[in-house]
């Protein structure tokens, strides 16, 4: 029997500088993109905005965010907090404190919500939003 070496074909790739490259520069807009992005959500906090509380609907009052205050709602049932350009519901005598333990809001598009009494805080800005959701 004779031992013969066989041509075996392989297969596998081998990376080349093109893909060394092509995966570089993907990860460098990849991060381009997040800090782009960051810098845009920073720059729209910066602005002064302002909230409007609202009451079964209608308008109750719009607020500026950059005053530090308090005031009562409904009688003192709710208390509405404004520090550091972010508002919250401080405390509020409803069931389960949704609205409460929702916290601190001070970007446009986000709000507070209190069903029990029908109250919605609602962060807007001065200009047009940058981002137009806000997912968690």
């Amino acid at each position: 029997m004779e031992t013969t070496k066989s041509n075996e074909s392989h297969d596998s790739y081998r990376i080349t500088l093109f893909d060394v490259v092509l995966v570089a520069l993907i990860l460098l807009f990849s991060i381009g993109v997040i800090v782009h992005t960051k810098l845009g959500l920073q720059g729209q906090s910066s602005k002064v905005a302002e909230a409007s509380v609202y009451h079964e609907g209608n308008l109750l009052k719009d607020v500026k965010l950059d005053k530090d205050q308090e005031f009562h709602l409904l009688d003192g049932r709710m208390l509405i907090e404004i520090k550091e350009g972010r508002i919250r519901v401080r405390e509020s005598d409803c069931p389960r404190q949704i609205c409460v333990n929702t916290g601190w809001i001070q970007y446009p598009g986000e709000s507070v919500v209190c069903v029990p009494y029908k109250v919605l805080l609602e962060v807007k800005s001065a200009g047009p939003p940058l981002v137009d959701a806000v997912v968690y």
